[in-house]
Parts: C-alpha cells; sequence; structure tokens
C-alpha cells in the first residue's frame, strides 16, 4: 500500500475520533499560540503541526527555533501587508493519527493562512486530504517523500526529494565502497528512500552484500547488525533518522568491534550527542552548511540563530526558518489570506533560498516542489558536523 493511500486511511480513521482529541489541553492537540495576540483581527496565523513530545520531539525543538526566529524577523520588518504574524502550534508527536485529527481545527479556524509541518512525511500525508479539501496549503517543509505533494494542488514543498537526497547519497558511497551493508528504518519513507538508494547503488555498480530494515521503535539492533557485519562490507549505510542512526553506529562500534566507514545519523545535537566518538567520519547528505554557507542573507541569519539560541544552526533550523520566510513573503507579494498564499506559490519566482548555494527559488507548479535547491554533503569532525567536498 503507498503512502497516499495510507494517508486517506489514516485520515478516515483519525477524523471520526477528531471529535474527542480536538478536546485536549493546549499543551497537546488543543493548540498552543506562539503570541497572546494571535486571535486578534490584525494577526493572521500559521499553524504549525509538529512534535513538540514523543520520541521526534528533538526535530520539534529544533523547528520551533527556526519558527520563531522568523516570525521575530517577519514582524519586525513590518509583518504581512500591515498585520502581524503569528503561529499556533500543536502536538501531534508526528504520529499520522493525530496530524488527522487536528487538521480539522485548523482548517475551522479562519485566521490560520497555511499550514506548515509535519516532520515525518508518513504523519504529514495524513493530514493533506483533509487541507486539501478545505483550499488551504499544507506547506511539508520538512516532507522529502518524492509522493508527498500527491495529494492535490494546495500541498507543496520546498525540500529536497529523497530521490534527489538519495542519489547524491549513493554516489558518494561509491567512491568509497564496492561492497556494502544496508540497515533502514520500517516506514513508507524509509522503504522509499531504500528503493531510490538501491536504484543508484546498482548503476553505479555498488553490490548491497545485506540490507534489512528495523522498527522505528526497536532498542536493540544487534540480531541484524551482525550479520550486517559478517557479510564483510566495505562500508555501512543507515538511511533512518537521528536517534537509529545513533543506535546503529553505537551496536556497530561498540557491541560489534566494526571499525569500517559508516554513513548515517541525521545533523542534530541528539544523533551527535548520542553517537559521541562513533560518529566521527559519519557522512550524511544535506541542504545547508552554517559555516560553509556563502550567501548573505545566509550568513545573516546565521548570526542572528546563534545571537538568540547560542549555537550555530543546522539543516531543521534553516528550513523551519525559512518556511515561516517563504509563507511571508507569498502573503506580501499576494495578500494574507489562504487565496493569497495558493496564489503566490504558484505565480512567484524569487523566494528567498537560505539552503545550499543560497539566491532565490521557484515552485515547479506540476510537482509542486522546488525547482533548484541541491543537497550537499556533511561530515563530522571533531564532534561537529560541516560541509564535505567528496574527496
Amino acid at each position: 500500500m503507498n503512502i497516499w493511500k495510507k494517508a486517506l486511511r489514516n485520515a478516515a480513521v483519525a477524523v471520526t475520533v477528531a471529535g474527542t482529541l480536538l478536546g485536549v489541553s493546549a499543551c497537546g492537540l488543543g493548540g498552543d499560540s506562539a503570541s497572546s495576540s494571535s486571535s486578534d483581527s490584525d494577526t493572521v496565523n500559521i499553524g504549525v503541526i509538529y512534535p513538540k513530545t514523543g520520541q521526534y520531539a528533538e526535530y520539534g525543538k529544533l523547528f520551533q527555533q527556526g519558527f520563531d526566529l522568523a516570525v521575530e524577523k517577519v514582524n519586525k520588518d513590518g509583518g504581512v501587508k500591515g498585520k502581524k504574524l503569528g503561529l499556533k502550534y500543536y502536538d501531534t508527536q508526528s504520529d499520522a493519527k493525530q496530524d488527522a485529527a487536528v487538521a480539522p481545527k485548523l482548517v475551522s479556524d479562519k485566521s490560520v493562512i497555511a499550514v506548515v509541518g509535519d516532520y515525518a512525511s508518513p504523519a504529514s500525508s495524513a493530514a493533506s486530504p483533509i487541507f486539501q479539501q478545505a483550499g488551504l496549503v499544507h506547506y511539508g517543509f520538512n516532507n522529502s517523500a518524492p509522493t508527498f505533494t500527491d495529494t492535490g494542488d494546495h500541498v507543496w514543498t520546498p525540500q529536497i526529494g529523497q530521490d534527489v537526497y538519495q542519489k547524491a547519497n549513493a554516489d558518494i558511497v561509491s567512491k568509497t565502497a564496492k561492497k556494502i551493508s544496508v540497515v533502514y528504518i520500517e516506514n513508507d519513507w524509509g522503504k522509499q528512500a531504500y528503493q531510490y538508494f538501491k536504484e543508484e547503488a546498482e548503476k553505479n555498480g555498488t553490490q548491497i552484500v545485506y540490507e534489512s530494515s528495523y522498527l522505528p521503535d526497536s532498542t536493540d539492533l544487534s540480531p541484524i547488525l551482525i550479520p550486517a557485519r559478517d557479510a564483510q562490507p566495505d562500508a555501512v549505510v543507515n538511511i533512518g533518522y537521528g536517534p537509529d542512526g545513533a543506535l546503529v553506529v553505537n551496536t556497530l562500534r561498540d557491541k560489534l568491534g566494526y571499525t569500517g566507514p559508516f554513513f548515517g545519523g541525521q545533523e542534530t545535537s541528539e544523533f551527535l550527542d548520542n553517537a559521541g566518538k562513533n560518529a566521527e567520519g559519519t557522512i550524511i547528505t544535506g541542504s545547508f552548511s552554517a559555516t560553509g554557507t556563502k550567501d548573505a542573507k545566509a550568513q545573516q541569519f546565521v548570526k542572528d540563530f546563534k545571537a538568540k539560541y547560542g549555537n550555530n544552526p543546522g539543516n531543521f533550523e534553516v528550513t523551519a526558518y525559512q518556511a515561516i520566510i517563504d509563507l511571508a513573503y507569498a502573503a506580501n507579494k499576494t495578500e494574507p489570506t489562504r487565496e493569497g498564499i495558493q496564489k503566490a506559490l504558484q505565480t512567484v519566482t524569487d523566494f528567498p533560498l537560505y539552503q545550499g548555494n543560497g539566491g532565490t527559488f521557484k515552485f515547479n507548479t506540476k510537482t509542486r516542489r522546488a525547482d533548484n535547491i541541491e543537497p550537499i554533503l556533511l561530515i563530522v569532525k571533531d564532534g561537529k558536523f560541516v560541509q564535505y567536498d567528496g574527496e
């Protein structure tokens, strides 16, 4: 069953229980405003579905930092057509049923002109049909599943697709290894990403000598990593998220004595903290480097972020920041309404780009994905991710 069919099924199930779920407290599905004036007539809001709690809470924290900094900038620069911009947060734990259940609440809130989120593509896709039917833009800024925008013409993402990411991943792996073992997370996103990686690996002549999936909540991966090691690969590749990436590399290094190259994990402090010294030399694909960007506005973003939070931003913070900047830019180009946001995404050709090489970007109106954002490579050196030239 593909991600779209599962999204419809999850949406249908969740909407039947929406009346119960939408009555919970503000720290859950009831919503939590970032501004006390976010219900005033002089304020328009962007709805945020994200994992404030649960297994993906680390990402929710990074997203919120980017969101809040962006709103500060937008309002400091005059807001959107004279109105203040606010955020209405909903903690979904990036769970498909919770996403679909909270979607009607956002649809019924007429102050909400667009929705951003969620972290995981399967969760986001469960809410998309509801937003699509209501004519409310769903801006899945972190959703790299290539099928994410298939729901309809109101579903957009500036995120690089896994088809592009995994091509870059397989290409850099092929420079190091002829034989590899691959383990990947068992969900729609993971299975799709692995298929793209596998196709490109085969084109490159890279032999996959062992492959296995694992459940997202796994706590012991030794049963699948022992045969991965015993297949005597030149490298081990992990396609998953940060927490499981740390579990994979720690199991390989600390329990199983594997000392070869490792490709996997994500650019978060959680991954670096959990993996510790085992993360050193890890290579991943990404879209942004705080220390490597040469784009003036991106450099200013890094400066502002560090001043507010005390550390450099990573890929998740910048994509969240850019999502709000994108939608505010759209509202100022047209009007701060649901219709205005949709029109701008279809017609504006110079959205500010903070990722990759900077500059500007536009959307392909057929795929509703960004046309010209390219991935970069990142490597862990001295406990930090830095841009990698591939050599």
